[in-house]
């Protein structure tokens, strides 16, 4: 049966799968129509009991196809052989027990119990073993259940007879173990030796070898309260543990250091004095025909067995312990007196067995108020938390978690354990309805577990009232099945398949195939997926269904469907944030423990972030701005969730664009792709407005900016599927919005920490969509980036083309290239290609000649050219240039070796406009003229022509060529004055400076001064000619070290320079220029040819100082004469005297004729 009577505001974590409805139940003796009374399922048979006696038999057979669920056809209908009709709870079908490993089927009706085999039901051992007068079987041992068996081994129950438990084996043949004198049993839990087991009034543990009981506490709190069965309340919660009455004693083994307060007493060994021993006596043909040998304790004694602690209540005495002659005596045999002793309805005791050193039982006061589940250990110590119920449950069972050591069940190691119960449930105005509550028991201490409530869609009126929903409600149950079965879970399939992303791309009739196909191959893939084990069994009127624990991705896949609402029933849609929030902190940090579990986490972060991203597109569409918390956690989500971006870039109309898919398509789970069409179909794209600093760009942008850095993060990684068309999706995308947000940025190059400092790294570490970006950034019009593009690329050509398109005017709309040319000049510096040196380099030194010849001279490129290369290359490229390449090189770099073809190119160029105009010959003629009509002092022609410089090239040249004609960078000895002299000879009037010169150059210096004085009137520079010998008098520096003339050539050189000054026609000029010139180095004049040469008409005036200075020269020279003599005479003095002192003191010596001669 579907779930889909929940109950009211409910929510848990199972659901109802329908197993079987209708089933053919037949009626009582009376004509009242029967109802189920115990179900159980093993190896695809399904085995109900009725209330009428009957057990039917069914059997499984698959489905039509592997994901459709089996069916259950019926086989035969059996109905068991018993005494006496029974009446109440007891009559029909009590209990079918199946016992797979001994192929055996036990069957407790109307307190007979008979054995069947499997699975057909047939009667077992000859149908001559029944067993009348049986309250109860069970008692499995959960530990041997899991261990596994065969049939020749068999398995041990325990049958629950009025005034005794019985054990017997049952496999290949059925042989009693042991009696143990315990009457009134009406459910029993066994783990190992030790059994729990409830009677009616109480619970106890039953140690059934050593056959010890030791007293737990009372079922219902409220049966006679002044008894030492009474449970009290322990704490304001309701939750209720059993009162202390007396002493607790020891337990079967070792005590437990510490122990709860308990409303029983509990035995201990013979050896020790207890104050309630319940030593349990086996019948003496029971021991001896045991199979298993009889367990001594250690402690035992020769203490006589003695009376229970335990008295029944007059109500329990005729009802659950009768004599041993009146065991066939039925619930209607009852004294009408002992029956009108009931006020209320008992609570039915609940065992069940959680580990293999647990059980968990349950206590209350009255059916309608809340039950209390109690953990108890083996030593009878609680332990765990208590566990609450709505109210005493009429039914329990446990599911998942199981800890039984060296089992092999399937359920060993599931991470969470449930308790599932039938109770009330309050709904609607007063309604009470029958509802499976459902809670964690393996929680930890102190840890609040949610519960969880499920509809069977079964009521019980209104409950307002005490007392009410104390009536027994026949025919519903949860019963735990023998083995569990698989069942697919549609929801699960729909969710995680995948399925084709439909974009804005029209299909062909070959795509519609291929898709159809690859959807058939999706859902056989996760079909693997969507089944869940079933266990628990619920059966209720006339049908049965699986209580199946609810798959995590249904549960919450459920919570994010609830989140997101349709208000006005349209296409738009409101999405709860808080509640999408919360289902993604419900799995933070959750670990999956399976496929299905990883594929459920990873669907539901990705659907959760796109439901938050949907809910910011919203916003930003409607011009909201989201709360900066929402934002960080959308951002967060979606790093987590790593869902593919491309399906977020879907959303964005002005990214969509950027999406790449493959030829198959995009395939995304079903989940997903749901919900992006919801989105798309939710606002209006047109509503969107660019603002890169608003809503669109500071919200949305801005975190998409940042998911998308993040993505580039993972290239590499290999786990990434469509890794080509996701990566290039993302850098174009990237790029985009990059662009997006940079528009509105100032113009220049990037600061540090903005955006566009971000796009120049992304565009450096390099993109995998390159035409894009190419096409991405033409557009912009972002020139300089796109040359950053091509850089990343090594594509140095196309760096430079683009640049020289920045350069030469071309709109670029960050204008970060600040420098171009500068940049330019660098750039070709690194390049190996020789080519695109030549070629760019051309390019740059005809717009930037000064700069564009550093190319062709730089020793630090990594292409060098020889001076004779680079001409040659400049000329064909940049003729204009060639000049300042020679220029570099003689001035720049000191290549004297290059004079020469530097002055040849001045020359001609001077020559070549001297010839070609006569307007600038006129401007050297008129510039000599006012030069020489300036009065002194005046500058050097050189210096004049410096300040009055035209602004035309040949004039500058023309300085140059006087730089270097006149000595300057050793071009002295670089040229051929001859030649030279040739060429200027026909424009000796215009270029007067080259002119004197060359005839310095060729010694002719009388006529170099000539030209100095008479044809310019640079008499300075006459003075400086004299001084320097007639080097470098026009130039500034020089190549090395001038060499000086001698003082007499000097002296000759002033002698003509005077000649010439005496020559000057200006009479005014002539005297100041001489007197000035005999003033200022009369020392190079000798006075008699001074006196020789100046007019006899000259007042002595004009010549005085000149004369002043050689007198005192001469007067000087007199002086020093007189001053040499006086020294020498005294220094010849000073050598007599010394001379004589040496006579004096020497002897007189004789010398012979023979000495002489022999000397």
């Amino acid at each position: 049966m579907p779930a889909s009577n929940p109950a009211s505001n409910t929510s848990g974590a199972y659901v109802l799968r329908e197993l079987i409805r209708d089933v053919p139940l037949g009626e009582h003796e009376d004509g009242s129509k029967a109802h189920i009374t115990c179900v159980d399922t093993w190896n695809g048979n399904l085995y109900i009991g009725s209330s009428a006696g009957e057990v039917l038999h069914y059997v499984s057979i698959p489905g039509e196809t592997e994901q459709a669920p089996a069916h259950y056809i019926f086989a035969t209908k059996l109905e068991p052989v018993y005494n006496t009709t029974q009446s109440g709870a007891e009559r029909g079908v009590k209990k079918i027990l199946l016992l797979p490993n001994a192929q055996k089927a036990c069957i407790l009706c109307n307190g007979t119990l008979t054995f069947y085999t499997l699975p057909e039901l047939s009667p077992a051992f000859g149908g001559k073993i029944k067993q009348p007068g049986c309250l109860f079987v069970g008692g499995v041992d959960q530990m041997e259940h899991n261990w596994g068996g065969n049939a020749a081994y068999g398995t041990v129950i325990v049958i629950c007879l009025k005034q005794k438990l019985r054990l017997i084996r049952i496999g290949n043949e059925a042989r009693k173990i042991r009696d143990i004198e315990l009457g009134g049993v009406g459910a029993i839990q066994r783990s190992q030796d030790l059994a729990c087991v409830a009677d009616g009034v109480g619970y106890s543990l039953l140690d059934v070898v050593n056959q010890r009981k030791n007293e737990l506490f009372a079922i219902s709190t409220s049966s006679n309260s002044g008894s030492e069965e009474g449970v009290v309340a322990a704490s304001a919660t309701h939750s209720l543990l059993p009162a202390k009455t007396r002493e607790a004693s020891r337990s079967f083994s070792s005590p437990s250091p510490i122990r709860l307060g308990r409303g029983h007493e509990r035995n201990v060994s013979m050896g020790a004095s207890p104050n309630n021993t319940s030593l349990l006596q086996p019948d003496s043909a029971t021991t001896s025909s045991s199979r298993w040998p009889a367990r001594a304790s250690s402690k035992q004694g020769d203490a006589s067995p003695t009376k229970g602690s335990r008295e029944p209540s007059p109500a329990t005495a005729t009802k659950a312990v009768g004599s041993a002659d009146s065991s066939a005596r039925t619930s209607t045999d009852v004294p009408r007196g002992e029956v009108e002793v009931w006020v209320r309805r008992p609570l039915p005791p609940n065992i069940a067995t959680p580990t293999a050193n647990e059980f968990l039982l349950t206590t209350g006061t009255t059916m309608s108020e809340p039950g209390v589940g109690i953990f108890v250990n083996l030593d009878g110590d609680v332990v765990r938390g208590t566990i609450e119920f709505s109210t005493y449950p009429t039914s329990l069972v446990l599911d998942g978690r199981r800890d039984f050591a060296g089992g092999d069940s399937e359920e060993v190691g599931m991470e969470e354990g449930y308790v599932l119960a039938l109770v009330k449930r309050r709904c609607g105005e007063g309604g009470v309805e029958t509802v499976i509550e459902s809670q964690r028991w393996d929680g930890e201490p102190g840890e609040t577990q949610e519960r969880g409530w499920l509809g069977i869609g079964l009521g019980a009126g209104g409950g307002g009232e005490e007392g009410q929903g104390e009536v027994e409600e026949e025919g519903v149950g949860l019963r735990r099945a023998s083995s569990s079965v698989q069942l697919t879970v549609p929801e699960i399939g729909t969710a995680l398949r995948l399925r084709r992303l439909p974009l804005a791309k029209p299909t062909t009739e070959g795509s519609v195939e291929r898709d159809a196909k690859r959807d058939e191959e999706e859902d056989k893939f996760v079909s693997r997926l969507t089944s869940v084990e079933a266990r628990i069994l619920l059966y209720h009127e006339d049908k049965i269904s699986w209580v199946v624990r609810s798959a995590l991705i249904s549960r919450l896949e459920a919570d994010l469907q609830a989140a997101v609402t349709h208000p006005n029933n349209d296409n738009g849609l409101t999405i709860d944030v808080p509640a999408v929030q919360r289902v993604v902190n419900s799995i933070r940090g959750q670990d999956a423990t399976n496929e299905l579990d990883f594929m459920t986490l990873t669907y539901i972060r990705q659907k959760a972030s796109l439901l938050l991203f949907g809910n910011l597109i919203l916003q930003t569409a409607s011009g909201v701005v989201a709360e900066v918390r929402d934002k960080l956690f959308t951002e967060e989500v979606l790093v987590a969730g790593e869902i593919d971006p491309r399906i977020i870039l879907t959303l964005i109309p002005e990214l969509a664009v950027e999406v790449e898919q493959g030829e198959g398509g995009m395939w995304v789970s079903q989940g997903l792709r749901d919900v992006v069409v919801m989105l798309r179909e939710s606002f209006d794209a047109g509503k969107f407005v660019n603002d890169a600093k608003e809503v669109y760009g500071g919200d949305l942008l801005q975190l998409v900016k940042r998911f998308l850095l993040a993505w580039r993060s993972k290239k590499g990684f290999g786990s990434v599927s469509d890794e080509a068309q996701v990566f290039r999706s993302v850098d174009a995308a990237l790029l985009h919005v990059l662009l997006l947000l940079d528009r509105k940025t100032a113009r220049g190059p990037a600061i540090p920490g903005s955006v566009r400092a971000e796009l120049n790294d992304v565009v450096d570490r390099g993109v995998d969509c390159f035409d894009r970006a190419v096409e991405l950034f033409e557009k912009e019009g972002r020139l300089y980036m796109l040359s950053r593009l091509y850089q990343s690329r090594k594509m140095t050509s196309l760096v430079l083309a683009t640049w020289k398109r920045i350069l030469e005017g071309e709109h670029d709309a960050g204008g970060e290239l600040v420098e171009g040319e500068l940049d330019v000049r660098k750039y070709l510096a690194k390049l190996r290609d020789a080519e695109l040196v030549k070629e760019f380099g051309g390019w740059l030194a005809s717009r930037n000649p000064k700069l564009g010849v550093q190319i062709f001279a730089d020793e630090g490129g990594r292409v060098k050219f020889s001076p004779e290369e680079a001409v040659g290359v400049l000329k064909e490229r940049a003729p204009g240039a060639v000049k300042d390449y020679l220029e570099l090189l003689v001035f720049g770099k000191g290549m004297g070796g290059y004079v020469n073809d530097l002055i040849a190119f001045y020359l001609d160029t001077v020559l070549s406009e001297l010839e070609r105009s006569a307007s600038s010959r006129e401007v050297l003629l008129r510039s000599y003229e006012t030069y020489r009509a300036m009065r002194a002092p005046k500058p050097t022609y050189r210096q004049f022509v410096s300040d009055n410089a035209v602004p035309e090239e040949w004039w500058g040249m023309r300085l140059r060529l006087l730089q270097l004609i006149g000595g300057s960078h050793g071009a002295a000895e670089g040229y051929d004055g001859d030649v030279l002299g040739e060429r200027l000879k026909p424009y000796s009037e215009e270029l007067v400076p080259e002119m004197i010169i060359l005839n310095a150059r060729r010694g002719k210096h009388e006529e170099a001064l000539r030209l100095l004085v008479q044809g310019l009137g640079d008499y300075d520079t006459g003075v400086r000619y004299c001084l320097l010998g007639g080097e470098g008098i026009f130039g500034v520096g020089g190549g090395g070290e001038r060499v000086l003339p001698t003082k007499e050539e000097q002296k000759r050189l002033f002698g003509i320079l005077l000649n010439e000054f005496l020559r000057l026609e200006d009479v005014s000029e002539r005297l100041e220029r001489t007197a000035e010139l005999l003033e200022r180095f009369g020392g190079w004049f000798d006075v008699a040819d001074v006196l020789e040469l100046v007019p006899e008409d000259w007042s002595v005036e004009l010549v005085s100082g000149f004369l002043v200075h050689a007198f005192r020269k001469l007067v000087r020279e007199r002086n020093e004469t007189v001053v040499v003599k006086g020294l020498s005479g005294a220094q010849n003095l000073r050598r007599a005297g010394e001379w004589v002192e040496k006579i004096e003191g020497m002897r007189a010596v004789i010398v012979t004729a023979a000495e002489t001669e022999v000397g």
